[in-house]
Parts: structure tokens; sequence; C-alpha cells
């Protein structure tokens, strides 16, 4: 019997396979499994593929529920492959001892950025629809399209300007010399100015904005933040950026403010219950564009984050020590899994 560390990559299709180098770093000191969960799955699955793991590398999906970690007795380290950590019950893993680790904001900030800014240039530039009537031979419909929005002297909000969000900023009010505001509660106006914005209230942000962008965690603070009645208050024609989570919007009420041409476009990198298939309502609304989740996915970035799993990995189960960035930060690591299971 093996006296290895046994880790799980649970539903990640990237880590590992860009850069190998991270399985090999891992397999120096434990056994590596990967097991695919659907979203929907019983507890009792995770329960049958993963009872006897010391540490999980987590995508975006599945859910890690109360009953879900309840059944996992030997789990010591949950390490989100990424920044959010929304699908994972963060006070039960607190309340048993399971420190839970994520990306830190620096690692994807710039990546994250760059996607969000190539969604709103292809919205406000109906790039996606101008590649696809020149594949059908249509060069002249370019006439019909909708004219494209200019970013210099926009004004365009920003939800949320941590890391990400005032990168984006940043790059917005420097380079496009666009007008940035932002709704941020926990930022002061100070904080906010320094980060190439100006703070306004969510009222205002919705009333000033011709372009909206996306760049706070999901909470249940954040949660469905986004319908009928807040589209109802944007300028007709606000086209929306969204790299954050689906979650964030009442999806009837985006459907239908997109099909009266209240919203100039959806440019959207998340989706919610992805992965999604063909079919998606998203998919045959008009004026939208949805992306796979690719994001985090650049060189640079992905590499930060395949890193940042060997390093935690590393740290709890060689070095004796902790994760650098904990998401359960509440968490008593003397009395943690990590600690008792040394003993």
């Amino acid at each position: 019997m093996s006296t290895k560390m046994q880790i799980a990559i649970v539903n990640s299709s990237s880590f590992g396979i860009s850069f190998p180098e991270h399985l090999r770093a891992l397999e120096a000191f434990a056994e590596l499994r990967r097991v695919e969960l659907p979203n929907d799955a019983p507890a009792s699955l995770f329960h049958e593929k993963l009872a006897d793991v010391d540490g999980i590398i987590a995508s975006v999906t599945p859910k890690y529920s109360r009953e879900v970690l309840l059944g996992l007795p030997k789990l010591q380290l949950l390490a989100r492959h990424g920044v959010g950590c929304d699908n994972v019950d963060l006070p039960t893993c607190t309340e048993l001892g399971i420190a839970v680790s994520r990306v830190g904001p620096q690692v994807e900030r710039e990546s994250v950025a760059q996607m969000a800014l190539g969604l709103m240039d292809a919205s406000a530039r109906r790039i996606v629809e101008g590649a696809t009537i020149v594949k059908a031979g249509q060069w002249a419909r370019r006439a019909k399209l909708s004219l494209g929005v200019d970013f210099c002297g926009a004004t365009i909000g920003i939800v949320g300007i941590g890391a990400i969000g005032s990168t984006v900023a940043r790059i917005l009010s420097l380079g496009y010399r666009a007008n940035v505001i932002a709704y941020d509660p926990y930022v002061d106006a100070q904080e906010v100015a320094a980060r190439h914005a100006t703070k306004v209230s969510f009222d205002e942000l919705l009333a000033r904005s011709a372009i909206l962008t996306l760049h706070c965690p999901l909470t249940p603070e954040t949660s469905r933040m986004f319908g009928a009645e807040q589209f109802a208050a944007m300028n007709a024609g606000t086209i929306i950026v969204n790299t954050c989570r689906g979650e964030l919007f009442k999806q009837e009420a985006l459907v239908a403010a997109l099909s009266s041409g209240k919203l100039g476009g959806y440019a959207t990198d998340v989706v919610e219950g992805e992965p999604i298939g063909a079919d998606h309502v998203l998919l045959s609304t008009p004026n939208v564009i949805v992306t796979p989740h690719l994001g985090g996915y650049s060189v640079v970035s992905l590499r930060g984050m395949g890193q940042t799993m060997v390093d935690d990995m590393r740290r709890v189960f060689v070095e004796k020590s902790y994760p650098e960035v904990l998401a359960n930060r509440d968490i008593d690591l003397a009395a943690s899994r990590i600690t008792r299971f040394r003993r």
C-alpha cells in the first residue's frame, strides 16, 4: 500500500496539460488521479471517488457542499485552480478543519483583464458578426451592422475594482482615454481614484454607463444583482461584459433585455451551469458573445495557476507549512486537519 499522499485533480481540463512539469512535480511526493464528476453528482459519488484523498485540485465545478465535505474524512487541502471559490462551502470547510487555498489575484490579473477588454471590443465593434458575414461571402452587409461604440470619451462603468477591475480601469483610462466610473462598496473614493476611476453609487453606475464590465466575486450580495429593474435603469444600447460568474444575472430578464434591444450587447466568458450545450438560450439570443471560460487561459496565467497548485500542495505535504493564499481565512490552522494529521 502506497505511503504517498493521494491527490485528486477534479474536473480540470487544463491543469498539467500545457505544463506537464506541474504533474511531475506533484508525482515526486504524491499519487495523482484525474476524476470527472458531473455538476449534479450526488454526494455518494464524491465519496466513492474521493473518500481516501488528502488533497484536491478543484476546478470551477462541481459544488463541494456540506454533504459532500462531511464524507471526505482525509481531506486536508482543497486547492482551487482559479480565484473564485463560490462552488465550495467555505464555512463547512472551516468547521471541519479543511484548508481551502486559491490562486492569488496577481496571477490572473492581466490575463483576465485582457480577456474582458477583448470581449468589450468584440461586442462594441461587432467583430464576431463582421467576421461571420465575410466568411459567408456577404461583405456588403457591413452597412447593416450597428455602428460601433468608441471607447475614447465614453463613460465605462466597472463593478468591483480589485486586482482585475483596477487593471481594466488603468487600460481604459490611460490607453483608451475613457471616462471610467466604478462601484465598489469596499473601496473608498480616494483609493478608487488611485486605481484610475471615479467612485459612484450603483444607481449612478447604471444610469451613466455606455458599457459595464463586471469584476466582482459571486457572493450572496452579488448573486442575481442584475435583473429587470437594473436593466430598465440603464441607457438604451448598454453593453455588458462579464468575466465573473453567470449567476450575477437573472437570466430570463437578461434574455428579455437583449431581445428587446434595451441592451446593445452581452459578451461573457462565463455562463451559469457551464459547460453548456449548443441549445443554451443565450446562444440564440441577439447580440450575445459567449466564450468557454478562457479568462485565465493564457501562457502566463495558466503557468502561474498550475505552479500555485504545486506550491500549495508542496507546502502542506512536504514542507509541513501552510498554503500562501487561503479562501477560508478564518480557519484556525493550528487546529486544522493539516496540523492534526501531522501529529
